[in-house]
């Protein structure tokens, strides 16, 4: 498939060329000329001030529902995966346990790249990342994603990036959708929205069954969703949203594959077992309650309060229907996070102050070994933290325009790390006796069993971080069209529960030196966006191993970097012809001046949209990932590790879209819809992730379709 990575990039230069050219003759022909306004939509950065795409100083993304309905995406990461820069990691093929990468995080990039559904983070405070299987491709009205640093507003885990996840809001009326979807590996799910909306308030329910067999064996998963909205205004000045969600799931995870058996043919890539995997199931539960005041014109106050609850029952090797409660493994997570957020803006419209405050607390368990069983380990922790920030936007001139932000806060963790042993000072122990000698006097020996368990503290250890970030940014507007962008920002990530719990006591909180510039032109038929970035990250969390110990995490003794840049692209060749494509380029280099395990060099997609009806909407997808180092190369400059590669691939994927109106009457529309798609036309066998040669096969070619009726 390297023919298809060279005609992207002739694509892509051939493309700029006649833009180039078809510009400046314009630009001669009429140089006094008004450009048009581009027509981008605004992008939202939860909070703070919206302002157009063009505008933000940041590589960004937007991705509509209109997007994500033409993508022939099957769920979120396989959408987030066509984005520059953007590495997606999978050790099952569902979206369940993949995690997204922006920009090279590397191993960690659950805890520096952060996910917010509707501004709220769904991040795990593990190693285990964020759910992605909670999502419905449906229920998505936009996803925006905006790359560097981003603690100012976010706090921890927003070193690398965020990606804000909006949901649908309810239009005026009695709407519905009933949608059916089907494909290879016995893969299907129901689902069905119905909302009833007028000015003033809104109601809506969601729900979802799925379940899928998987691309490999020992790979089933099983989920239903459950989602109530509501939403009103109250007055003209108060407005209240909530939203309950329900997600349960079972699942199989298949384990790694040797690369030489597969090499040789002793293993196939759908080969997958319960002793090399896991199985388990979760209960995800969420409550957000958010209020806003419009006190004036030109002041408004939001506040937010969300708690969530999530339980994970699991085992390894073993099968979990079959296995007692007390010999699963279980991890507890409850949440609770309270923000006050304030906006203002002068009365010309030339300076904007965003400001708010937020806290959190919560709880967090995990057991290892069983949750009831003598010698099972119990990693426990409390989790606090509060922050306050500000960031204001003032607009020079007309084309020039400056913004400045800061954070600052305390985070507090207390980690406990205990084993479960028998208490033989009960009288619920059973006593046996037993002689030492063949002759008297004889010692007797009183062996005690079936005692109690109690808890038996191995370590317990409070963190206290004092934290602080900082960012100032310039928009230079050269014209109407196009807009040159600088920014710094200081960035901070704290460790997490798992890195607490296999860490020396000093562990730090990393902390990163972070910039960035570029270029936006956009018009309503053109839009290109070139940004370049360039990292410093000092006491970088990492967790490495050796020969003679599994391996612990600890901070970096010396500088990481990270530089490189992206190439954002979207061309309307005509009325029914778009073209969207996209590049990056990533050079991270390790404290061991080697390169960073699982990070690329090059990303690269391409996407051509054809609609000739407005019937009919096919969608060809071109996706190239370079090759990368195996996750636990650290040495790979030295030619140390006996670790291979994994190989650069390129995915081609296709799909069709056809819908009909029923009723196409303001009141009554009603209208049915039908796709399909092949994901890996060419049945390309590569994979995403692999440690120590054990890898974790992607799916080869498969096929997917739905139907759905709207009304």
């Amino acid at each position: 498939m390297a023919s298809a990575f060279g005609y992207l990039a002739a694509l892509l230069a051939a493309t700029l060329t006649i833009y180039l050219t078809t510009f400046s003759a314009s630009t001669l022909a009429s140089t006094n000329a008004t450009v048009n306004p581009p027509e981008i939509e605004e992008i939202i950065i939860t909070g703070l001030k919206q302002r157009p795409l063009l505008d933000l100083p940041r590589s960004a993304t937007v991705i509509t529902a209109k997007d994500i309905a033409l993508s022939g995406a099957r769920n979120i990461t396989e959408l987030l995966a066509q984005q520059a820069n953007i590495v997606s990691k999978s050790f099952s093929g569902n979206s369940k346990f993949t995690s997204i990468d922006i920009r090279g995080s590397g191993d960690t990039s659950v805890s520096n790249i952060l996910i917010l559904v509707d501004g709220i983070s769904i991040n795990a405070p593990d190693l285990s990342g964020p759910d992605f299987s909670i999502l419905a491709l449906s229920q998505i009205k936009r996803i925006e994603i905006i790359r560097g640093g981003n603690s100012v507003r976010y706090g921890s885990g927003a070193s690398h990036g965020v990606i804000n996840i909006l949901t649908l809001e309810a239009d005026e009326g009695l709407k519905g959708l009933i949608k059916l979807d089907g494909g290879s590996f016995n893969t299907q799910s129901q689902q069905a929205t119905v909302s009833i909306a007028d000015k003033n308030q809104s109601l809506t329910v969601f729900t979802r069954r799925s379940a899928s067999d998987g691309y490999r064996q020992h790979n089933k998963m099983d989920g239903q969703d459950f989602l109530l909205s509501y939403h009103a205004n109250v007055s003209d000045r108060w407005s209240i949203n909530t939203k309950s969600y329900i997600h349960n799931d079972s699942y199989e995870l298949p384990g790694g594959l040797d690369r030489n058996m597969l090499a040789s043919g002793l293993a196939d890539r759908r080969d997958g077992s319960i002793q090399s995997g896991a199985e388990g199931e979760t209960e995800d539960k969420s409550q957000l309650i958010k209020a806003s005041f419009q006190a004036s014109n030109a002041l408004k106050i939001s506040s937010t309060l969300h708690y969530r609850e999530r339980k994970n029952q699991f085992i390894f090797g073993e099968s979990f229907s079959s296995t007692e409660n007390q010999n699963l493994d279980k991890i507890t997570q409850r949440s609770l996070l309270g923000e006050i957020v304030a906006e203002w803006h002068s009365p010309n419209d030339i300076s904007f102050v965003t400001a708010g405050y937020e806290k959190n607390n919560g709880d967090y368990s995990r057991t290892n070994g069983g949750q009831q069983k003598i010698n099972g380990e119990i990693n426990s922790g409390k989790l606090s933290g509060e922050g306050y920030f500000i960031y204001s936007t003032i607009i020079v001139k007309n084309n020039l325009t400056l913004g400045f932000g800061h954070r600052k806060g305390v985070s507090t963790k207390l980690l406990k790390q205990d084993k479960l042993v028998n208490d033989e000072t009960s009288t619920l122990c059973e006593s046996t006796t037993q002689s030492t000698g063949m002759a008297p006097p004889f010692d007797v020996i009183t062996f005690k069993s079936n005692c109690p368990l109690i808890i038996s503290q191995l370590n317990h250890n409070e963190s206290r971080w004092k934290n602080e970030a900082y960012e100032a940014n310039l928009v230079y507007a050269i014209n109407a069209s196009t807009n040159l962008y600088t920014s710094y920002a200081e960035t901070f990530r704290n460790p997490n529960i798992d890195e607490l719990a296999l860490s020396p006591p000093d562990l730090a909180p990393q902390t990163a030196d972070r910039y960035e510039a570029g270029i936006k032109h956009a018009t309503q038929r053109f839009a290109i966006d070139i940004g370049y970035f360039h990292f410093r990250s000092n006491q970088e969390i990492l967790f490495r191993s050796s020969n003679n110990s599994f391996g612990i995490n600890t901070n970096s003794s010396s500088l990481i970097t990270r530089q490189g840049g992206e190439l954002q692209l979207r061309v309307l060749l005509s009325d029914s012809l778009e073209f969207n494509g996209n590049a990056g380029y990533n050079d991270a280099i390790s404290d061991l001046k080697s390169r960073i395990p699982l990070v690329p060099f090059i990303t690269a997609a391409a996407n051509l949209s054809w609609q000739p009806t407005p019937l009919i909407n096919s969608r060809i997808s071109i996706r190239h990932t370079g090759a990368r180092e195996d996750g636990n190369s650290y040495l790979n400059n030295m030619g140390i590790t006996t670790y291979q590669k994994l190989a650069s691939h390129t995915v081609v994927d296709a799909s069709i879209r056809f819908s009909q109106a029923i009723e196409s009457s303001t009141q009554d529309a009603r209208t049915l819809l039908f796709s399909l798609g092949i994901n890996n036309l060419f049945n390309k066998k590569y994979s995403d992730i692999a440690y120590s040669n054990s890898i974790y096969p992607a799916p080869t070619r498969n096929i997917f379709g739905s139907v759905s009726y709207a009304f």
